[in-house]
C-alpha cells in the first residue's frame, strides 16, 4: 500500500511533503517546529498558512514544472511574513538558489522574509543573513521528542525510517543520514526486518565510533569497520585494534563484533581461529588458573555494569565452522554457549531464580579451546535482549555496548601485552 506521504518522485520533495503535511495537520507540532527552528518570527496571534511546491497565492504546480521554475519546496506565511523552506539530500544547497527564492517571494509583496535550508550535512560556505541551515537529523530528533504528544510526529518518524532505507538501497543517499540513532527496539508493534535492522546497526556503529573511550582504553581503531552490511541471518559489523599493521584482514586478528538478530544484539570480543603472532601465543599459553582469573574479572565487570538485569547475559561462545567456498555461508558443526556467571558462585547466587554454580562449563571451554583441532572461534561478551527489561532501547544503547566491550578489557590487554 502506498504511503500517504509518497506524493512526489524526488526524495527531497517526499521529505518536505511529509514534514509540511504533519505540520499542517497538527497545530501543536507546527508551533513546536517554529519555536525550535525559527523562534520569534511570526506574530503570536497570526493565522499561518502552509504551501508546498508553490509560492503564496498560487496553485500548486506539477513537480517537474517546479524544478524548471525554481520554486521553493515549501512556505509558511501570514499576510506580512513568509518563511521559505528549501530541502536537499543528494544535491547541494547554493546561495544563488536561496537568493532567487527570496526575490520570488519578495515580488509577491512580502518584505519580512526568512528561510530554512534543510540538508544532510551543514554547508559552512552557504551563509545568508536571514537564512538558517539545519540538518535532517535535527528534524528527526525534534520529531522524536514530540512523539508522545503527537501522532503525526510518530508518522513522520516512521516515514523517515522507511525513506532512508529506500534511499540507501537505491544509492540516492550515499553518505550521512536523515535519521538518528534512538535505540534498538523490536517488538510486536515494531517487528524486526533486515532493512530496519541494517539501518539501526549503521546508526549504532556510527555512534559507537564517536565514543573515544574505546580508543583510549582498548586502542581500538574507530575509523574503520565492515563497510557494506549484507543480507544475512545475523547482521554484524566489527571494529579492529590499532596494532600498527597495515592492510591486515580482520579475521587474522582479535576484533570487536556487534551482531544483531530479531531477538537480541551482541557486543563481543572475537578471537578468530586464524590469529597469529603474539596474540596467538598469549591466548593459547594461558594456564587454567590464569584463564579462570581473567574470566572472573570480566564477569565481575559485567556484574558491576549491569547487575542482575534480565535484559542481558554475559557469555562465552565457541563455534566450529567450515566453509564450502569463500563467499558461501558457513556450515556450523558445533556451538557451545556458556553464561559466564555459572562459574562464579558470588555472582550466580544473586540471580532470580538462583543460578546454580557449575564451574565445569568454563573448564570445558578452556579444555576444548586449548586442544582444538578445527576452525574454532572464541567469543566473549554481552547479549542484550529485546524484551521488557531491554537495556538497548534508548538513545544510550551505544554506551551499553561500549561497556560490554570495556568489560572484556582484562582478556584484551593480556592478548596484546
Amino acid at each position: 500500500m502506498r504511503n500517504i506521504f509518497d506524493q512526489y518522485n524526488q526524495p527531497e520533495n517526499k521529505l518536505t511533503h511529509s514534514l509540511v503535511s504533519c505540520l499542517n495537520e497538527d497545530n501543536h507540532l507546527l508551533n513546536s517546529f517554529l519555536k525550535s527552528f525559527n523562534p520569534n518570527f511570526f506574530d503570536k496571534n497570526s493565522k499561518l498558512l502552509l504551501e508546498q511546491q508553490t509560492i503564496p497565492g498560487e496553485f500548486r504546480s506539477l513537480e517537474e514544472d517546479n524544478e524548471k521554475k525554481g520554486l521553493p519546496d515549501a512556505v509558511i506565511y501570514n499576510q506580512e511574513q513568509c518563511l521559505i523552506i528549501e530541502s536537499k539530500v543528494s544535491s547541494s544547497l547554493t546561495k544563488d538558489q536561496l537568493i532567487r527564492h527570496e526575490k520570488t517571494i519578495r515580488r509577491r509583496g512580502f518584505n519580512n522574509i526568512k528561510g530554512i535550508g534543510i540538508v544532510v550535512d551543514l554547508l559552512p560556505n552557504v551563509r545568508l543573513d536571514n537564512w538558517t541551515q539545519i540538518t535532517w537529523n535535527q528534524i528527526y530528533s525534534w520529531a522524536y521528542r514530540e512523539i508522545k504528544r503527537s501522532e503525526w510526529a510518530r508518522k513522520l518518524i516512521d516515514y523517515f525510517n522507511v525513506l532512508e532505507n529506500n534511499m540507501v538501497e537505491s544509492e540516492y543517499l550515499k553518505e550521512g543520514s536523515i535519521t538518528e540513532f534512538t535505540g534498538v527496539h523490536f517488538d510486536s508493534d515494531n517487528p524486526y526486518s533486515y532493512r530496519e535492522g541494517k539501518r539501526q546497526l549503521k546508526l549504532l556503529m556510527n555512534k559507537i565510533k564517536e565514543n573515544h573511550s574505546l580508543k583510549d582504553q582498548l586502542n581500538v581503531d574507530i575509523t574503520k569497520g565492515r563497510g557494506g552490511i549484507k543480507k544475512e541471518v545475523v547482521l554484524w559489523d566489527y571494529l579492529t585494534f590499532d596494532t600498527g599493521v597495515k592492510q591486515k584482514n580482520f579475521t587474522d586478528e582479535p576484533h570487536l563484533t556487534v551482531g544483531m538478530t530479531d531477538k537480541f544484539i551482541e557486543a563481543t570480543f572475537t578471537i578468530p581461529y586464524r590469529i597469529k603472532g603474539k596474540t596467538k601465543k598469549n591466548f593459547y599459553s594461558l594456564s587454567w588458573k590464569n584463564f579462570r582469573n581473567i574470566i572472573h574479572e570480566i564477569a565481575i565487570n559485567y556484574d558491576n555494569y549491569f547487575g542482575i538485569s534480565e535484559g542481558f547475559k554475559p557469555q562465552i561462545i565457541l563455534v566450529q565452522r567450515r566453509y564450502p567456498s569463500q563467499s558461501s555461508p558457513p556450515i556450523r558443526d558445533a556451538r557451545l554457549d556458556v553464561d559466564l556467571r555459572t562459574a562464579f558462585k558470588e555472582i550466580s547466587s544473586k540471580l532470580k531464580p538462583t543460578q546454580k554454580q557449575q564451574e565445569e562449563w568454563l573448564k570445558l571451554v578452556y579444555d576444548i579451546n586449548n586442544n582444538k583441532k578445527s576452525n574454532l572461534q572464541f567469543q566473549i561478551g554481552g547479549r542484550f535482549y529485546f524484551n521488557k527489561h531491554s537495556l538497548v532501547d534508548g538513545k544510550d544503547a551505544d554506551q551499553v555496548l561500549v561497556k560490554s566491550f570495556l568489560a572484556c578489557k582484562p582478556l584484551i590487554k593480556h592478548l596484546f601485552k
